[in-house]
């Protein structure tokens, strides 16, 4: 029936509604907004990325360099194209020879910012993790690619208006 409004005993039907205590003003404005995703991009990613794709291209560089030179001295013997042999040492330099150039592709994609470059790197890093020591830089690749920023940034020269 009546209500204790701080200094005295007022009717409740009187009584007004009372307001909700204030917090501080700091406590409302230091929560975050909430996120959209979890899977915000990572600005040192695109570095990363990068030297991956260089070891990348590093490793299948030698390996295509070696299988050149494998493959030329093969084919200064006669009896190289006897060899039962022959057609696979050749097949498998050529897959060297593609992850290579697909390794560059992609360090170009991505130091160009172009709007492919998600896409050849994340086959590069899945392509390179079907070779055995390949799955150790092909899965890093494959995560860089994936959360990396690797759109153009935001022009920051001021605009007149």
């Amino acid at each position: 029936m009546w209500w204790w409004d701080g200094a005295k005993w007022v009717p409740a039907n009187q009584a007004p509604v009372p307001q909700p205590p204030q917090g501080p003003p700091s406590y409302y404005y230091s929560i975050p907004p909430p996120a959209t995703s979890g899977w915000a991009p990572s600005p040192g990613l695109r570095t990363f990325l990068l030297i991956f794709l260089g070891l990348d291209a590093g490793l299948t560089g030698l390996l295509s360099l070696f299988g050149t030179l494998g493959e030329v001295q093969n084919l200064s013997q006669a009896s190289a194209r006897e060899d039962p042999n022959f057609v696979a040492g050749i097949i498998f330099w050529l897959v060297f020879v593609a992850l290579f150039g697909l390794a560059i592709v992609a360090i170009v994609g991505v130091a160009r910012r172009s709007p492919w470059a998600r896409w050849v790197a994340l086959a590069d890093g899945i392509v390179i993790s079907l070779t055995c020591l390949g799955l150790v830089l092909g899965i890093p690749i494959i995560v860089a690619a994936a959360r990396a920023p690797l759109g153009r940034p935001p022009d920051a020269t001021p605009t007149a208006s």
